[in-house]
């Protein structure tokens, strides 16, 4: 683990409650002695905070703030707006999205969405957290909920949306990206996404979770080329 999310990081102390101590101190084996310094991080401010545990209880472990530094990180702004699907199956993915940087999932309902599918945001709002914190990203992954394509469209002008029988596109002029739900768009949102579509130069037809990584792992690849090319480093 790389560092412990609290949201209260830069107090002069902060306090762990007994389920974060089981979950710190038994599930992860982070140290626990008095005297120990523990890394921890608000995801907000691109800081790591270090606290010293001065007084342990059966109940609750007080830390002092001891120090913080900056970390940076260089990365794409992809945001991936995912018509809603089998979201059990999509949150087996969201780590991955967010060890690729992707800054933003908007989730819609589109023609072909299984309309009883809901979004539990408290859920996948722990999932990214428990990935920041085993990756070491720094903030949070922006999470919202549309209820149709049209909404999509109003919200994000520039979108464009992945489909196998568009334009080829170079994925660095653009940064966000519809991703249909299995079956593509229907007949009333291909009319809407007319002339805002792209394709990709691949041979097989990707399932929808499958195409939201695959653009995630390409922006962030052509991220890092571009960086090479100028002797830097995404990170």
């Amino acid at each position: 683990m790389q560092f412990i999310y609290h949201k209260n990081c830069g107090d002069k102390s902060i306090i762990l409650d007994k389920n974060a101590m089981h979950h710190i101190f038994n599930v992860r084996r982070e140290k626990h002695n008095i005297g120990d310094v523990l890394r921890f991080a608000n995801l907000v401010d691109s800081r790591i905070y270090y606290y010293k545990i001065v007084n342990k209880g059966k109940k609750e472990t007080l830390l002092e703030y001891v120090d913080s530094s900056i970390i940076k990180h260089k990365s794409p702004k992809t945001h991936i707006i995912q018509a809603i699907v089998d979201m059990n199956e999509f949150s087996k993915i969201l780590p991955s999205l967010n060890e690729l940087f992707v800054q933003k999932i908007t989730f819609f309902y589109s023609d072909f969405s299984q309309k009883n599918q809901k979004v539990n945001m408290d859920r996948l709002i722990k999932i990214i957290i428990n990935s920041c914190e085993q990756c070491g990203r720094m903030d949070l992954m922006d999470i919202e909920i549309l209820p149709n394509l049209d909404m999509v469209l109003e919200n994000y002008k520039n979108a464009i949306a992945l489909d196998f029988n568009g334009e080829n596109s170079n994925l660095t002029l653009f940064d966000s990206f519809i991703i249909g739900a299995e079956g593509g768009f229907s007949q009333r949102e291909k009319i809407l996404l007319a002339n805002k579509t792209f394709s990709i130069d691949y041979p097989l037809v990707l399932r929808s979770i499958t195409a939201s990584l695959f653009i995630a792992s390409n922006k962030i690849l052509r991220c890092s080329n571009n960086q090479d090319s100028k002797n830097s480093t995404i990170f």
